[in-house]
Formats: C-alpha cells, structure tokens, sequence
C-alpha cells in the first residue's frame, strides 16, 4: 500500500512524494488521517534553523518518542522526514498483538486517535500503538487532531508556575503561547502581557483576555515590560518562540528576582551575547515545560492530564480554530514556501493540512 509522504530535502527544498507503508507488525496500527498540523520546529528545519551535530540530545531508547533514524546520521540531518508529528485520524486496521492502548483503554477499529510521533503529513501511517492515544468522545474531532501540539501547551499552561495575582509575560502568542496565557488568566494571574510580531496573533491575545499586548517589532518589549512593572519584572515570564533563543533573552530580561521563566519553544541555533548572570544572582526558577520528552509512560500521562483539561472546556479553542487556516496536503510544498519567506506576516495560529 502506497502513501503520500513529506520530506525536507535540504533547507528551502521540500518535496511531496510516494512511499511504500510498512507491513503492519504484532503491535502496529494503520492510521487513515483525517488532519494534520505544521509545527514550528518544522518551519525552523525548513529555513535551515537546526541542531548541530555536537548539540543533539542525549535522549534514547525509553526516553525518546518514536524511532531513530536508520541511517547512522544524526537525528536533524538532512533530508528529514517522512514529516508531520502533529496530526490524527481513524485506526483502519491493528496488529495480532495490539489490545490496549498504554495507559489504558481497549483499542478497536474506528477509533479515533491523536498522534505523537511522525509521519502524519500523508494518507495513512503505521505506527506502534504505543504513539497514538484516544481522542476524548468530548472533544472535536478535528482539536481531537491537535492533539500533541494541543496537550503539549496544555500541559505547559497547568505547570507553568502562575499563582493568583501573578504578572506574566507571554513571549510568542502563536498556537501554544495563547494556550498557556489562558491558563495564566485562569490561575488568577492580575497581569497577561502578549508579546509577538504579528497584529493578528495579538488580536487574538486581546480577546482571549490578555490586559497588554506588544508589538516588539514596533517597541522594546522588555522596556514596556519594565515600565508596566515599575523595573521589578514580572512573576513568570514565558518563552514560546522557539528557534534561535530570541525569546529566551527576551524572556530572561523581563523576569524579576526569584521569578520563573517558563521554557516552552525548543531552540535550535547557538544563542549569541547569552549571559547566564541573572540565573545565579537572581535565583531565577527554570521550568522546562516539555510534556512528550520522558518515558513513553510519563509522556503519555502528562498528555491524558493535559487533555482531562480539555476535555472540561478550561481553553477557549473556537477562537484558535478561527484563526487557523487549512490546506490540503497537495498545496504542502508552496505552503511552506509562502509561510517561510517572512515568518513576521505568517499570522494563522495553526496551519492545518488535510488530506
């Protein structure tokens, strides 16, 4: 059986392709996708914003979601793919040995089931059982296929540290940064300022409930930040830009003494003029807000908390599904052109690709 498949071939080359799935093992499902998403870090891939070889994680078997690659080479060499690890669909067929889904619940045929792991940029995957989980009965199909990129900043927004009358700042307000600023706004916090470089996504911050909003390409963000803070800094500043470490200076500069600087994006090129002063001298508390990066067990318990969030209607997710645009999988390759030329325009909240 045959399958669409998306590969990165080089920075700035991406190609749409046929491949030959996998016979389907013991402990192995067939996945029909009904949507998928464009995360970050595969926009950064794209535009050749990547891990060097000497900075690739220690993580293994046991702890890292999903297989390694077969080559030898390192894991963010190029070509990369099959791509698409957000994304989710209908399970068409299971393995001889494949009765329950980690975590608990009986797999059947017509499940519906969010993925954590590539290749969901295609028709149809196999995959392991243990790297997909029920979608909720409760929850949209189609925010049921969100469902990592969903529960890794629901996650975050529960465990980011605010308190009642916390100020916070959220650096980013894409996809996940407006997840984790309503979950600053339900903790009790008495000031959310959004920061971004796109009006829209600042829009939206605005009408989920954010009492300042930045266009830091517009003003210095971490001297507004100052200003509204009378120069102490707020109680919890968040990074959710991701990629080249801008957002974690900006962070950084913006946090007070003893604050929390919540670390949601994942950055992937050296970070230049970075003093690491303020963590000692200021006692700065470092959460490392990544849901998917323990066992496959803790990661999957960490998505099911996430999700019983959900599932109870705490996140306004009407508004994020307004705001986010969807393509079908044939336009992938110029809608990764389009998105990647100038990132500060690129203003959906979640590309959605469906096949």
């Amino acid at each position: 059986m045959e399958t669409r498949a998306v590969i990165i071939e080089q920075p700035g080359k991406m190609s749409l392709t046929k491949i030959k799935l996998p016979e389907l093992g013991p402990n192995d499902v067939l996945i029909k996708a009904h949507q998928a998403s464009v995360c970050g870090s595969e926009r950064y891939f794209y535009k050749g914003i990547n891990v060097r070889p000497e900075d690739e994680a220690k993580a293994g078997p046991g702890t890292n979601l999903g297989a390694g690659r077969t080559d030898g080479r390192p894991k963010h060499a190029y070509p990369m793919g099959p791509l698409g690890h957000e994304g989710g669909g209908v399970i068409e067929d299971k393995g001889s040995g494949v009765e329950a889904y980690i975590g608990g619940g009986k797999v059947k045929i017509g499940d519906r089931v969010g993925s954590l792991i590539y290749p969901t940029f295609s028709d149809f995957w196999v995959t392991d059982i243990k790297h997909v989980q029920p979608i909720p009965d409760d929850v949209p199909f189609d925010v049921g296929c969100l469902y990592e990129p969903l529960g890794c900043a629901a996650w975050a927004a529960i465990h980011m540290g605010v308190k009642i009358g916390d100020t916070v700042a959220v650096n980013g307000v894409g996809f996940a940064g407006n997840i984790m600023l309503q979950g600053a706004l339900k903790a009790g916090a008495s000031k959310v300022i959004a920061i971004d470089v796109v009006n829209s996504k600042l829009e939206v911050a605005k009408q989920l409930g954010a009492h300042v909003v930045i266009n830091a390409a517009n003003d210095d963000a971490v001297a507004v930040v100052n200003e509204l803070t009378k120069g102490e800094g707020v109680d919890v500043s968040v990074e959710a830009v991701g990629g080249t470490g801008i957002g974690i200076k900006q962070a950084v500069a913006m946090v007070r003494h003893n604050g929390i600087v919540a670390l949601y994006g994942d950055n992937y090129a050296p970070v230049d003029s970075f003093c690491f002063h303020r963590f000692h001298e200021d006692g700065l508390e470092i959460r490392n807000l990544n849901a998917v990066h323990y066992t496959t067990l803790q990661s999957i318990e960490n998505m099911r908390e996430a999700y019983r969030a959900v599932a109870r209607g705490v996140f306004d997710l009407e508004i994020i599904m307004k705001n986010s645009v969807r393509h079908s999988l044939d336009e992938i390759v110029d809608v990764f052109a389009r998105e990647c030329e100038n990132p500060d325009t690129q203003s959906s909240l979640k590309t959605l690709i469906i096949p």
